[in-house]
């Protein structure tokens, strides 16, 4: 009895922590109006971001340029990249829970495409 009683005190217990730790916000940087392929757009944006900086690095020989270069990529990949990642699954999760598809017309036209 008394067994059975813990058992449910800490089914309790582990089911609210990890509802808990689902609960992340959308980060300031995206807007409301973004939808998962906007953010999807901008991760991939900041990854090629990333590419370019690692080139740089190897391209220069001065070593405070290589600094700032290795400075920006910790920004990129420790903080952004992150937050970009979170949206993402926070969108998806949302839409989920609310029955709501991730299918939204897109405003932005790029040359060449119809």
């Amino acid at each position: 009895m008394i067994g059975k009683q813990i058992e449910e005190i800490i089914k309790k217990v582990v089911y609210e922590t990890l509802n808990k730790s689902k609960d992340v916000e959308i980060p300031q940087d995206i807007i409301e109006t973004d939808n998962i392929g906007e953010v999807i757009e901008k991760l991939s944006i900041l990854h090629c971001r990333m590419w370019y900086l690692e080139d740089s690095i190897g391209a220069s020989d001065n070593n405070d340029e290589i600094a700032d270069y290795k400075r920006k990529i910790d920004i990129c990949f420790k903080v952004k990249r992150p937050r970009y990642v979170e949206a993402i699954n926070k969108m998806i999760d949302t839409s989920i829970k609310n029955n709501k598809s991730l299918v939204e017309d897109s405003v932005k036209l790029y040359k060449g495409f119809k």
